[in-house]
């Protein structure tokens, strides 16, 4: 059997000390990866670098007639953003969350910030998404109460997002991950709407979150491509036994 590599690839220089680090995968509603994209557009952030391995879909997005990689990093002031537009397959979780948290610990980020989704059946019902926050320091953990937004108590996390907190414990590494009620199968920039308001709030930054919520729709229209991509590989990753999120 193979021995799995993922590789970390910065191509220019960070002159960032102590950034935020979000990651935005694709995983229910896309919640993450639409949440991320946003800050990326939003803060007109440069590439800094990218993420490979051998186990990646033979693929390349292009932009603007200009040839990408399908797991990206961008930085700008003090946020770092790693984006993926490639669903991660189950096998390869664990050696992503080593690889990304090792070359991130190099920052000596303040935080590492998991945006996803919280998949309920109501959603339809709901208009305004809960988030629900899980921090692995206790200033982080008081910051969210002193906020008034609810702790992720009790659960069992699985996949991508849950690597990553693990690989941020062992490396010690502070994470904050954020919940956002969502679809599970149909994009849902709403619920990065209110995820990324939770990180206003934490944070005391001032993200201006109107031209998301202008844009929802279109939104919802470029991102079924990936979503549908995404449900695949969250099917593969039930019947190996292993949901997002078990609550």
């Amino acid at each position: 059997m193979s021995t799995i590599t993922v590789d970390v690839i910065q191509t220019v220089s960070l002159d960032i000390k102590s950034p935020y680090i979000f990651v935005g995968l694709p995983d229910a509603g896309l919640v993450g990866t639409i949440a991320a994209t946003y800050l990326v557009d939003n803060f007109k952030m440069k590439e800094v670098g990218y993420v490979d391995s051998a186990r990646f879909p033979p693929m390349v997005i292009v932009r603007d007639s200009e040839v990408k990689n399908a797991v990206r990093i961008y930085g700008k002031d003090k946020f770092v953003v790693v984006i993926s537009e490639i669903p991660l397959i189950p096998s390869l979780a664990v050696q992503f969350a080593k690889s990304l948290i090792s070359w991130a610990k190099k920052l000596n980020p303040k935080l590492v910030i998991n945006i996803t989704g919280l998949p309920v059946q109501n959603r339809l019902q709901i208009q305004k998404p809960e988030v629900v926050g899980l921090a692995t320091t206790k200033d982080m953990t008081e910051i969210l109460r002193s906020q008034n937004i609810a702790l992720f108590n009790d659960g069992v996390l699985f996949g991508p997002y849950a690597a990553i907190i693990k690989e941020c414990v062992s490396q010690k590494v502070p994470t904050l991950s954020l919940f956002a009620q969502s679809h599970l199968n149909f994009p849902d920039p709403t619920a990065s709407i209110e995820a990324l308001s939770i990180v206003n709030k934490v944070l005391a930054t001032n993200i201006d979150l109107k031209p998301l919520q202008d844009e929802a729709e279109i939104i919802r229209i470029k991102t079924r491509e990936l979503m549908k991509q995404t449900e695949g590989t969250l099917k593969e990753a039930k019947m190996e036994g292993q949901p997002t999120i078990y609550r």
